[in-house]
């Protein structure tokens, strides 16, 4: 070491810094001086509020997710009851929040876009509907909005459950919602599971090996499609090579004749009775079969879709082909003939009116169904019966392995209790047994076969009573909250859309009108493709919004995240531990949909050096 060196140094170690000069040895000491009163001030908060919560004998931590919760849930996206803990029913509300959120941020984008490019139209018309839906939407509060969808629009428009519409492709639509036919997994589905693996793999291959070559070759092109079309071909391939699967072992049904449904079960013991262990067959197609039976309804005055009904009757919504024979007549018919009564159908041989033909066509008119001796507006009072030999039905059962069949009777007594202006449910009670003898009522004939099935089973929706069977179920509640959401959001998005089209320069067009494209071709591919780049970070706000907002759902009675967490901090007292639950769940969604997203947008964004 030269002398000088060893100067320096000596110099170095009497001109040092003490550290509580040295500004980065302050600056380090501030941050943790900051954390350690940070930490500090939250323990006593933390202390504060958990000693008074004590003292008022109220819950401070999460121990009370495992007590029962016995909350009624009418929309459960898994199996649930009221034994269930309170844990579950806050699990089934995050659920049902993004079962609303996922479906509401597809619809709100796609109608967005169209709105925002509906803005930049040179028809006047569609530009200004566009301008009109903006304008009037976006500056409504969200909260009437849910109102006027709920109170004003599916609640009382839609026809009462048992005169649902029938829509294309099975689907039910009434004031309880909408029904649509859906797959669900059936017991063979585990069969299936090795193909999907496999299809994921090799689908995922395909795209890397695409890319690659893509890169190689230094060409534009797209690696996602070739890959999920090689996907597909395995996963269908490996679904019809599986086939239809043998019946587990003990697979049987037990039959509730006065609730009309079906349990199918594991029967274990072979006692040929549900007991408490042996489990559900979620899923299972059955096959319901009846021998002879029959219905008996009274007609009723009704207020339905806003309007007044007289005199109609409604059984259960069934297709004439599922009976082999199938009559409706009076249950008296020789006091419907002495007071000239006869029957009109609206759909043979469900739905129809109580009418006396007074012109004497042969026919009903409008009118001719009201009691002219009646001294207010008021339909003819009779019961009308339903009789049938061989019903036969396809039926899913739902993930408890129950599926149900109307309430068929084979013997009528006549009951006080069937008068006008009953609820469905009392219309269809079977009729109370007799007190024994000859007029006991007989057991009906009802058959089940349960049927094999290939990994999915595809479960149509039907009413056997007074509510929605099978199929997925959107409820008037779910829809409404839906409905607001999606064009609320939908005036934002357009206005974003909007935007970032005009972003992009006109030179951009004008290049793309000069290679001879179409306007087209020009928007989709290049012009939406740039405006996309402007579009994407405020559309991951919009998106976060629509799922903060879900929050409103209490206003359309929808059993989400919110509305759960509040009816369980009113039962449990625990409400800071649950406003935390709720601040939780609400970060984690909104955490996942950025981070989704801003990949998507990091993907997107222009490459510069």
């Amino acid at each position: 070491m030269s002398a000088e060196t060893i100067q320096r140094t000596a110099l170095g170690s009497q001109q040092r810094i003490p550290f509580y000069r040295n500004v980065r040895t302050i600056g380090v000491l501030a941050q943790v001086v900051f954390a350690v009163v940070l930490v500090a001030a939250a323990y006593v908060v933390y202390h504060n509020v958990t000693t008074a919560l004590r003292s008022a004998n109220l819950p401070s931590d999460f121990g009370f997710l495992d007590q029962r919760a016995g909350i009624p849930l009418a929309e459960t996206p898994i199996r649930y009851t009221g034994e269930n803990s309170y844990g579950r029913a806050f699990l089934i509300g995050v659920l049902n929040t993004l079962k609303v959120a996922l479906v509401g941020v597809a619809f709100a984008t796609v109608l967005g876009v169209v709105i925002g490019v509906m803005r930049l139209s040179r028809n006047f018309l569609m530009r200004g509907f566009a301008t009109v839906y903006v304008e009037t939407l976006r500056n409504t509060p969200l909260a009437v909005q849910i109102i006027f969808w709920y109170t004003a629009f599916l609640t009382p428009l839609p026809p009462r459950i048992l005169n649902a519409v029938r829509l294309p492709g099975g689907a039910l639509f009434s004031n309880q919602g909408v029904a649509l036919p859906w797959p669900y997994p059936s017991y063979h589905f585990g069969a299936w599971v090795p193909y999907l693996v496999a299809a994921v793999a090799i689908g995922a291959a395909v795209w890397w090996l695409r890319r690659r070559q893509l890169r190689l070759a230094d060409r534009p092109g797209n690696a996602f499609g070739p890959g999920l079309l090689a996907a597909l071909v395995v996963a269908v391939a490996g679904y019809l090579l599986v086939g239809k699967g043998s019946l587990p072992s003990g697979a049987a049904t037990a039959f509730r004749e006065t609730s009309g449904v079906v349990t199918v079960f594991r029967d274990l013991n072979g006692d040929g009775v549900k007991q408490f262990l042996e489990p559900f067959i979620p899923f299972a197609a059955v096959t319901a079969r009846v021998a002879e039976g029959g219905l008996e309804v009274q007609t009723q005055n009704l207020v339905e879709s806003r309007r007044y009904v007289y005199g109609r009757f409604y059984f259960p919504p069934f297709q004439e082909s599922e009976f082999e024979e199938v009559e409706v007549t009076f249950a008296d018919p020789e006091a419907a003939a002495e007071s000239d009564l006869a029957i009109h159908f609206f759909q043979f041989p469900s739905r129809g009116v109580v009418y006396r033909d007074r012109d004497g066509d042969g026919a009903w008119d409008q009118g001719e169904e009201l009691d002219p001796d009646a001294p207010s507006p008021r339909g003819f009072s009779a019961a009308v019966r339903l009789s049938f030999t061989g019903f036969e039905r396809t039926l899913v059962a739902n993930r408890n392995g129950e599926a149900r069949i109307p309430r068929f009777a084979t013997t009528f007594a006549a009951s006080e209790s069937r008068g006008a202006n009953v609820s469905p449910a009392q219309l269809f009670a079977p009729p109370a047994a007799a007190g024994g003898g000859e007029d006991e009522e007989e057991p009906l004939q009802a058959e089940f076969t349960i049927q094999t099935s290939r990994p999915l089973v595809w479960s149509k929706p039907t009413i056997p009573i007074s509510n929605y069977d099978g199929g997925v179920r959107l409820s008037t509640n779910y829809l409404a909250l839906l409905i607001a959401l999606v064009v609320y959001t939908a005036s934002f998005i357009a206005e974003i859309v909007r935007a970032g089209l005009l972003a992009v320069p006109n030179g951009q067009r004008e290049a793309a009108k000069a290679l001879g494209l179409s306007d087209s071709q020009a928007f989709r591919f290049v012009i939406f493709p740039q405006a996309m780049r402007v579009i994407l970070p405020p559309l991951i706000s919009q998106f976060l919004n629509l799922t903060k907002n879900s929050s409103l759902a209490p206003l359309a009675a929808y059993s989400e995240l919110f509305a759960i967490s509040i009816i369980i901090a009113n039962q449990t007292g625990a409400t800071v531990p649950v406003t935390l639950m709720i601040i939780a769940a609400y970060l984690t969604i909104s955490l996942l949909f950025a981070l989704v997203l801003n990949i998507v947008n990091a993907r997107m964004a222009l490459v510069e050096r």
